[in-house]
């Protein structure tokens, strides 16, 4: 339906003979693959970032006071390698061009403030992306996709922490869920797991919810609380968007996970904590750690193993296998054609700035008010425009419109109204929830005469 990721040539299917005659497709990308030559031997580099830096962390450490805690990135596609500037504070040069983010095609001099990095890139190598298509409620058939749930089965049933970063509605908390429920054991008694929405808790408030309290340590503690990560212990603590945690709290929060114990605020007393920490952000923490608003230490504590979920306009062949997902959840399983085409005929040109939450919102609402093409048409139109002149003229004709207008307001008021009690009506948390622009989200309170403050 749509290209896959730039970047990434079309992807080239083999078979694989297994036992008997059963047979099983593999897809697999074609990347150039490289390595950099650098002070402190030679690295190799993969589809996975190679980040070049003067934190322990990085993957080449340069010990060099200009530059950057995390100061650039290399990665292979097929075309060549990647060079992306993470936010350094002195640059990345390329000759003497300055840059944001290039393709090296050619052996290349890289200079990371008084360094030279030469950079080769080699022959086209195969990397495998593997056989499954969905990864818990997360569905894709595209390369991309392919990968990152490899990449999701393998480490679910370790203890290793686990950073997924991707832009809004891209599923980030559901990869979460999924990888926490992976690592359930059978038989075994279920585990908590708890979120904590770093982006919306008041910084006065931001230790007492991470670390709980004693009774009278505070104004308002009228009693002894848990904290997140004591309500965790034995299960998962989901920090959604870390890039948000106040920065006063960040060395707190990276000495309870080293020490695994927590005190309350208020306490004397250490408790121990068995916690899995699985962390979420939209933000460039490069770009964050570099300007101070980040700790790097806290950041390679977290992100033991780093996934990147695309946008969904990197791999727009996906949409048909969600659409059919989201259909089958309904139970609107034969809606399905129906909502496909209506999107390719109405929508190809579209980005989806709300990635597969807008998607799915979409189809949500075309599965469950319509029959047929010509009712998705109209039943989506008015969601999207409202009661516009437009839409109104259109469906007012006849009775079956007037129950399809009343059924679509009746979709928005309950919709807005969930989406500002779950969000206690801040206003930039339902935008970011409902994939839609603020201006918007203020459009629908104010048609539904919906009072976020209550």
């Amino acid at each position: 339906m749509g290209p896959t990721r730039p970047g990434f040539i079309d992807p080239v299917p083999t078979e694989l003979l297994t036992m008997g005659d059963t047979r099983a497709r593999v897809l697999h990308w074609f990347v150039s693959g490289g390595i950099a030559k650098a002070p402190g031997g030679t690295f190799n580099i993969d589809v996975d970032p190679l980040v070049v830096g003067r934190d322990p962390g990085a993957g080449i450490v340069i010990d060099d006071p200009e530059v950057s805690a995390l100061h650039c990135e290399l990665r292979a596609v097929s075309e060549g390698i990647v060079v992306k500037d993470l936010g350094s504070t002195n640059g990345t040069f390329l000759g003497s061009i300055r840059v944001r983010e290039g393709i090296v095609v050619v052996p290349s001099e890289l200079m990371v403030g008084a360094c030279r990095i030469l950079i080769e890139p080699q022959a086209k190598r195969r990397v495998d992306v593997g056989f499954a298509d969905h990864f818990g409620p997360l569905v894709g058939n595209s390369p991309k996709m392919r990968r990152v749930f490899g990449v999701l089965e393998k480490v679910a049933p370790t203890p290793l922490s686990v950073l997924v970063v991707g832009e809004t509605g891209t599923g980030k908390e559901l990869a979460a869920k999924a990888i926490h429920d992976a690592h359930h054991v059978p038989g075994g008694s279920s585990r908590p797991f708890v979120v904590v929405d770093c982006g919306s808790i008041p910084p006065t408030l931001a230790e007492s919810i991470l670390f709980g309290h004693e009774k009278g340590a505070f104004t308002g503690a009228t009693e002894r609380r848990k904290g997140a990560l004591a309500e965790a212990d034995g299960g998962t603590l989901f920090l959604d968007e870390l890039g948000e945690l106040p920065l006063e709290l960040q060395p707190k929060l990276l000495r309870a996970l080293s020490e695994k114990q927590v005190r309350r605020v208020g306490g004397s007393v250490f408790e121990p904590i068995d916690v899995r920490v699985l962390a979420a952000t939209r933000r460039d923490l490069g770009v964050e750690m570099n300007a101070g608003r980040f700790r790097s230490d806290l950041f390679f504590r977290i992100a033991q193993v780093r996934v990147e979920l695309p946008p969904l306009r990197e791999r727009l062949s996906d949409i048909p296998a969600i659409v059919q997902d989201v259909c089958q959840r309904a139970g609107r399983a034969e809606h399905a054609q129906a909502v496909l085409a209506w999107i390719e005929q109405r929508m190809v040109a579209h980005d989806w700035p709300g990635n597969v939450r807008e998607l799915v919102n979409v189809v949500s609402v075309a599965a469950t008010l319509a029959d047929e093409p010509s009712a998705i048409d109209d039943v989506l139109t008015l969601a999207r425009d409202g009661d516009g002149a437009g839409g109104a003229a259109r469906a007012a004709t006849t009775a079956f419109g007037e129950s399809k207008r009343a059924a679509v307001a009746t979709f928005e008021r309950d919709y807005f109204s969930n989406l500002a009690r779950r969000c206690k009506g801040n206003v930039s948390e339902m935008a970011r929830q409902s994939g839609m622009e603020r201006h918007h989200v203020r459009a629908y309170l104010r048609k539904h005469k919906i009072d976020k403050a209550s």
